[in-house]
């Protein structure tokens, strides 16, 4: 468990503890021990417990809440029905509520202050640090996979055919993303001496992040229609190899930087390698091959389908590196010669 997740879960625990007693104390005293206005009460604490757990997502509190009053006032009544005059155990048969609520209170604060002590000196994990790598991690890896050129699967004897992204790859991207986005909320709860975690900065980095993947994923949707490309899909295929080579590497390229800089905490350089010039490049090859290429009389429009949904998805992921570059931007500034001086 993360320090912030540590942080999260006690707090929530020892606060659903407290208020638990309190319902606790409250039903047992208006109860006087009766077992129908107890599982009255009962139904009206699961009630709020639930709303707790799936309404707020606070899961540890509302358990706790449940579980300590099902602890005290329930165990104080199993204590007020038994004959044996002999168990004198927190009160015997006349249950001391005020004492058996003290101690679930003591034992679940030891508890929390134990595992706070443990995460954070005995054996610390950052959930900062966890979520820096898991970002870093994951845009190297969207990097290595956009790099293969997606469709690059429809020509025959290409170095990357038929491994642009399968089901399963996919997968663990958005399990990876859905683990960032549990750290951030843990990070949140972490305090250190450089200063609050930029709780809001992340979120759109992951925000955006997660607009990235949609577009992995549309992409791979275009191409699961049809694996097979017809003679004119082909045709423009082979004619804009280069140009798609090449916007492909530089869109790889772009995410290992960002993942660079987001990994060494370092600023971005403001001359970073344009897309959208690439791009425009990659069009305007697809408007020579309607009027120059050889062969171009065996591409009809819908055999361009293909390329102009590849190049519209370029253009999203292009505004989202540029969107990421801006936040990275906020957290670390930009390169320039007075942080780089030479001493």
């Amino acid at each position: 468990m993360t320090i912030g997740a540590s942080n999260t879960t006690g707090y929530q625990r020892f606060l659903g503890t407290c208020i638990g007693a309190v319902c606790a104390i409250a039903a047992w005293i208006i109860s006087d021990a009766n077992p129908y206005l107890l599982a009255f009460f009962g139904w009206l604490v699961s009630l709020g417990c639930f709303y707790i757990i799936l309404g707020q997502d606070k899961g540890p509190m509302g358990r706790f809440i449940l579980l300590t009053y099902n602890l005290s006032a329930l165990y104080a009544y199993s204590l007020s029905v038994k004959d044996d005059e002999d168990d004198d155990d927190e009160g015997g048969i006349n249950p001391q509520i005020w004492e058996i609520v003290l101690h679930r209170v003591v034992a679940v604060m030891t508890g929390c202050i134990w595992g706070v002590i443990v995460t954070r000196l005995i054996w610390p994990i950052s959930a900062r640090q966890k979520l820096k790598d898991g970002i870093c991690v994951l845009w190297f890896r969207m990097g290595l996979i956009w790099k293969r050129d997606p469709l690059a699967v429809f020509l025959p004897n290409e170095p990357h055919q038929n491994s642009y992204m399968d089901i399963r790859e996919e997968f663990e991207l958005h399990r990876v993303f859905s683990q960032l986005e549990a750290l951030r909320k843990s990070a949140a709860s972490e305090f250190e001496l450089k200063g609050p975690f930029p709780n809001k900065v992340y979120g759109r980095i992951l925000q955006t992040t997660g607009c990235m993947l949609d577009a992995f994923h549309a992409m791979n949707v275009v191409i699961a229609k049809d694996l097979k490309a017809t003679a004119g899909e082909a045709e423009v295929l082979l004619y804009t190899r280069p140009e798609r080579a090449e916007l492909s590497a530089r869109i790889s390229h772009l995410f290992s930087v960002l993942a660079s800089s987001m990994k060494l905490e370092y600023p971005l350089n403001d001359a970073l390698p344009n897309i959208e010039h690439t791009r425009d490049r990659l069009l305007a090859k697809i408007f020579d091959f309607r009027k120059n290429g050889e062969r171009r009389h065996l591409a009809t429009d819908k055999d361009l389908e293909l390329l102009y949904a590849y190049a519209l998805v370029t253009r999203q992921l292009a505004q989202d590196i540029a969107d990421v570059g801006v936040e990275i931007e906020n957290l670390y500034g930009i390169l320039d010669e007075e942080s780089l001086k030479l001493q």
